[in-house]
């Protein structure tokens, strides 16, 4: 198989990938300014990290943040298909958030995390908090989807071990 040949059927392969991916981002979508996130305070992998799906300003994305207890911020923002998109949003939509208020079944100790969610799409908003170590149903189904889509296809953020937590080793 001479050379030319080889490199043409690599271009061709490589196409079919490209035409691929473009198939499955262009899927029909309704964006409603829907908007999904959550921030954890105080917790034990930093200060603060969250993540957050929303299409409003730049199509269907993810961003997922982490602040370390010395304020230093590292994030991750991706754009993601429509159907990926959607996919969260119903386990959100799952959860009945129009519904929810602040918990009263966490923990609710003084040194726990709180967590801080906000939903909202073009007919409802809502705001809503939980402090507590271990997230409780229905709030877990939120964190819980937003994390696997974070998580899909992406590095960790940072060092998931505090320095202070290290020392200990």
């Amino acid at each position: 198989m001479s050379m030319n040949r080889v490199v043409l059927l690599a271009l061709l392969a490589a196409c079919g990938g490209a035409q691929r991916q473009a198939e499955r981002e262009q899927q029909p979508f309704n964006c409603k300014d829907r908007i999904a996130s959550y921030m954890a305070v105080k917790t034990m992998a930093g200060e603060e990290r969250g993540v957050q799906i929303d299409c409003a300003e730049a199509g269907p994305r993810i961003t997922r943040w982490r602040t370390d207890k010395n304020g230093t911020r590292q994030e991750d923002r991706r754009n993601i298909t429509p159907g990926q998109f959607d996919a969260v949003w119903s386990q959100i939509a799952g959860t009945g958030w129009e519904n929810l208020k602040d918990c009263t079944n966490g923990t609710l100790e003084k040194r726990d995390p709180v967590y801080q969610f906000d939903v909202g799409d073009d007919e409802n908003k809502s705001s809503f908090s939980c402090q507590t170590r271990e997230v409780p149903y229905p709030y877990f189904d939120i964190t819980n989807a937003l994390d696997q889509a974070a998580m899909q296809g992406a590095k960790q953020l940072g060092d998931d071990e505090p320095a202070d937590l290290k020392a200990l080793d």
